[in-house]
């Protein structure tokens, strides 16, 4: 699909091969492929990048994180991080999703600079990490200067449409540059469009979620997250990208 230069992008988060065929089917713009996406995201597995490159052609970006918890990462976790993005370009795909901070919640400058290097021509978004981070305005300019494409941001709440002031301020911080501000987390059919007239951003991300049910048959705690049986599934749902699509299309 190609873009005009005043088209709303729709980004739709995918974890499986079924989710990726639905932001296809749905009008999806982009995906971004990651696993595990019920505990925000981690590294795919080559396997699944595959068949979903296979499957549709779609421009993939992927999640490079490497483990649950912070974003703050010892010397093990950024050399396994570069490797990622080396496999990746030989992957062909045309993205990555990446960010570190340091103990002190600021960015971690030098890593990210690293990852940059590494990316050569590859499209890169700062993740949520810039939720957390310390001085998330002073971290727009950084990641600018560092050469990033986007950044994906709820404005530091809970929701995009939460913190939308701050997206909006984000926004204005980045215009005239190469750098592109995301909204993300809560995008729902009937917010998206409103979200991107409040924040005046051209790009929104969401996962487009259902929820399935799952046979529980764990009695050891194998399958728990945070103590917790894990009782669903997710998957991105066609017609709820198609309603995210229809609504940005026209706002």
């Amino acid at each position: 699909m190609k873009l005009n230069s005043t088209d709303n992008i729709l980004e739709v988060a995918v974890h499986s091969l079924e989710s990726a065929l639905a932001a296809k089917t749905g009008g999806a713009d982009r995906i971004e492929v990651c696993t595990a996406l019920q505990t925000g995201g981690l590294t795919p597995d080559l396997g699944l990048l595959e068949c979903i490159r296979d499957a549709i052609d779609l421009p993939i970006h992927v999640l490079i994180r490497p483990r649950l918890g912070n974003f703050v990462y010892d010397q093990y976790e950024i050399k396994t991080m570069v490797r990622s993005i080396e496999v990746l370009i030989k992957s062909k795909v045309q993205g990555i999703v990446i960010g570190c901070l340091k103990h002190d919640g600021h960015l971690d400058q030098r890593n990210l600079q690293l990852f940059k290097e590494v990316a050569g021509t590859l499209d890169i978004t700062f993740h949520r990490a810039i939720d957390v981070c310390q001085n998330m305005f002073d971290a727009v300019h950084i990641i600018m200067e560092t050469g990033y494409n986007r950044i994906l941001t709820s404005g530091a709440a809970p929701s995009a449409w939460e913190g939308r002031s701050r997206i909006r301020q984000m926004v204005e911080i980045a215009t005239g540059s190469q750098l592109s501000i995301m909204p993300g987390a809560g995008v729902l059919p009937e917010n998206a469009a409103a979200l991107l007239k409040e924040t005046g951003a051209r790009e929104i991300h969401a996962s487009a979620k259902k929820v399935y049910p799952l046979i529980d048959h764990d009695s050891i705690g194998l399958t728990t997250i945070h103590g917790k049986a894990v009782v669903s599934k997710w998957e991105s749902d066609a017609e709820q990208i198609e309603s995210i699509k229809k609504a940005i299309s026209h706002s």
